[in-house]
């Protein structure tokens, strides 16, 4: 058990916007409205990915599909997509931050 004391839940924790320091890097993704992007695994491997506004579908290869809202956390490496897709009024806004060096 660790001696540290626990972190407050804070949903309403904004995602950083300046530099993410080094070692990292941080890339920014709009979907506009009623717009989709393909899915390139390359661009989103080794990241971790925030919906900051709006809501995405990600859209299966199979035909499948899952909606996420703002403040969601993505992990996309090894999913089989074919777009994402903002079936919104607004634009998506996503933000990947992965280690430097590798590709997002």
């Amino acid at each position: 058990m660790s001696d540290a004391p626990p972190a407050p839940d804070d949903d309403a924790c904004p995602v950083p916007t300046g530099p993410p320091g080094p070692g990292f890097r941080r890339r920014v993704v709009r979907i506009g409205p009623q717009a989709s992007i393909p899915f390139v695994a390359a661009d989103w491997r080794d990241a971790l990915v925030v919906v900051v506004q709006g809501e995405v579908d990600l859209c299966c290869t199979r035909g499948g599909r899952r909606r996420f809202a703002a403040g969601s956390t993505l992990f996309l490496e090894y999913l089989s997509l074919r777009t994402l897709h903002n079936p919104g009024v607004e634009d998506v806004v996503l933000v990947a931050l992965s280690r430097a060096g590798r590709a997002t």
